[in-house]
């Protein structure tokens, strides 16, 4: 029987743990901009770069600003199934949606998930501290250095997200994965649409 989770909403203060959540609301450090016709936030995010400098063991990493365009994931009966998870050891990454399927009938329905986990006494995920997170195309995220996360999820629609992360093409100073034992994911509190059936 799989470890079993039911996905949350995801906030700032919930997010905190694994990194930031870029979104307008929810900011105390907005200011006004373009003579008065724009709302700017300020460090959003940490970014960061634990490798600008090459090192014995470690080549400099370079920004990589780039474009994923991730199609949705297979759910069943509003469960989505996940058995691996990644972490960047060195650097932060960006996901800030910039194209969503039908997002124009309501941009805060939800349209990805963000699953993360904390990191085990074995250097490997921690399996019982996994979380999910529903998130909207108004809200990107950031993870930590060293944060696990899942590969991007889409729910039920192909998502545009613009990525920043810093890497030096070294697989695994860029990233690392890691199997798990299956962990299923209760969707339905915040995918509402997604078809019933049974497990």
């Amino acid at each position: 029987m799989p470890h079993r989770i039911t996905v949350e909403r995801l906030t700032i203060d919930s997010f905190k743990p694994y990194g930031d959540v870029v979104q307008l609301e929810g900011h105390h450090n907005i200011v006004i901009a373009n003579q008065g016709t724009a709302k700017r936030v300020n460090n959003v995010a940490t970014l960061t770069n634990l490798r600008p400098q090459p090192l014995p063991a470690l080549q400099r990493a370079s920004p990589n600003m780039c474009i994923f365009s991730s199609a949705p994931r297979p759910t069943t009966a509003g469960h989505f199934t996940v058995s691996l998870l990644e972490r960047h050891p060195f650097s932060s990454q960006v996901f800030m949606p910039i194209m969503q399927e039908g997002v124009e009938s309501d941009p805060d329905a939800p349209s990805y998930i963000v699953i993360v986990a904390e990191n085990g006494a074995d250097d490997k995920p921690d399996v019982k501290t996994i979380r999910a997170f529903a998130a909207n195309s108004t809200q990107g995220i950031n993870y930590k250095p060293n944060s696990w996360h899942s590969p991007m999820v889409c729910v039920e629609k192909r998502v545009n997200f613009l990525v920043l992360v810093w890497e030096n093409g070294v697989a695994l100073q860029d990233c690392e994965e890691a199997g798990i034992e299956p962990v299923m994911i209760d969707l339905r509190p915040e995918f509402r649409n997604l078809p019933e059936g049974k497990l």
